[in-house]
């Protein structure tokens, strides 16, 4: 099924490394917030945690593609 959902992005230069989605803006900063706080800053990597609206192809609620 493709939606448009709210997706935790983690990108490491400019590749994305994990994504998960959220139904909702807040539940997916609240994740992001919780995960600075209890990961903290890494220097050895450009790491970003990011919260955008994208399109997806879902399947019981896991990503499989994300449609630019």
């Amino acid at each position: 099924m493709i939606e448009v959902t709210f997706v935790l992005l983690l990108m490491i230069g400019e590749e994305r490394v994990e994504y998960t989605p959220y139904k909702n803006l807040s539940q997916c900063l609240s994740v992001r917030r919780k995960i600075k706080r209890n990961v903290g800053h890494t220097s050895n990597f450009d790491e970003k945690w990011s919260c955008k609206e994208l399109k997806v192809k879902l399947s019981d609620g896991q990503i499989l593609e994300i449609i630019e």
